[in-house]
């Protein structure tokens, strides 16, 4: 007999892992798909000091506790990538490049991907020297010169946690910092951050790895030698799979009802990827458990 899951979680962020325990627990056949890594986009954060109940903590320590907390409970997680979607049918397809799963439910989780610069020599140094992930790919660059390109919460802590292991770090923002997890004066704490205040990148130089990067200040053309380059200008929503399938607003955010759902019958989304969300981890785990909550009594009425 072909297996039919109770609810399937598209993510397996903060949201979709909360999501998945709350199912979990009332008794519901549930499972994660995941493309990634566990924790999703938390894992690539450094210092965290806004979640409660942790003064300060890294973020692949808190995604490896929201993974473990899952799998505690046996939820699964399925590593695989979601491609397609079909819900036209009171029994939801979700297909991966290998497999295909069905579901009464589906909650949709995926967060947001990276925002990139769109300029000349971007694509090209796409792992030489081009990075969007800090915690991920600084070390590399450890005891050399760096730049980030950003102007929100995500670019001073990806400076902070340069400045530690990096000799300079040039940060470049377009019009000062727009942040509400930091003060915009932090940086003043580090001796080897030098802030470039309306500099607009413009071209990314070099031969085998990443040279110097060329911007715009003052309408005057300037260029910094750097041995890599960590973009931190925001997110866009990961719902490219979502056309045609749930409505969305003009930025590509799915938008739901006062029950998380969305305008397909049966299928409910929470976290970063919902439109109006605040885009905090303790924001996502509590669409989690409401959108968890809903799926479930949704399940009941049918």
């Amino acid at each position: 007999m072909e297996k039919i899951y109770d609810i399937l979680i598209i993510g397996g962020g903060p949201g979709g892992i909360t999501a998945g325990i709350y199912a979990k627990r009332a008794g519901k056949n549930v499972a994660i798909i995941e493309r990634y890594m566990p924790g999703g986009q938390v894992s690539q954060i450094g210092d965290i000091e806004n979640y409660p109940g942790f003064d300060k903590i890294n973020g692949f320590e808190l995604a490896n506790k929201f993974y473990s907390h899952a799998t505690s409970l046996h939820v699964p997680f399925l590593m695989e990538e979601a491609v397609k979607v079909d819900f036209s049918s009171e029994v939801k397809v979700i297909y991966t490049r290998k497999n295909q799963y069905k579901a009464n439910v589906v909650i949709l989780a995926m967060g947001c991907k990276t925002r990139e610069l769109n300029i000349e020599g971007e694509q090209e140094f796409k792992g030489k020297g081009v990075s969007y992930c800090a915690v991920c790919d600084g070390n590399f660059f450890k005891g050399q010169t760096v730049a980030v390109v950003g102007s929100g919460d995500s670019a001073i802590g990806d400076a902070i946690y340069l400045a530690g292991i990096c000799e300079k770090v040039y940060v470049l923002t377009k019009n000062g910092f727009k942040t509400t997890n930091h003060p915009v004066d932090e940086l003043d704490k580090y001796k080897n951050v030098e802030v470039l205040d309306k500099a607009i990148s413009g071209k990314i130089l070099g031969e085998k790895t990443v040279q110097k990067l060329e911007f715009v200040q003052d309408d005057k053309t300037k260029t910094i030698d750097v041995n890599a380059i960590f973009v931190a200008i925001g997110r866009t929503p990961d719902t490219a799979i979502l056309e045609n399938q749930v409505a969305l607003s003009d930025k590509g955010y799915i938008k739901v009802d006062k029950n998380f759902m969305t305008s397909a019958q049966g299928v409910f989304a929470c976290g970063d990827i919902v439109e109006g969300s605040i885009k905090q981890i303790v924001t996502a785990t509590g669409d989690g458990a409401l959108v968890a909550t809903k799926a479930i009594l949704w399940l009941a009425k049918r």
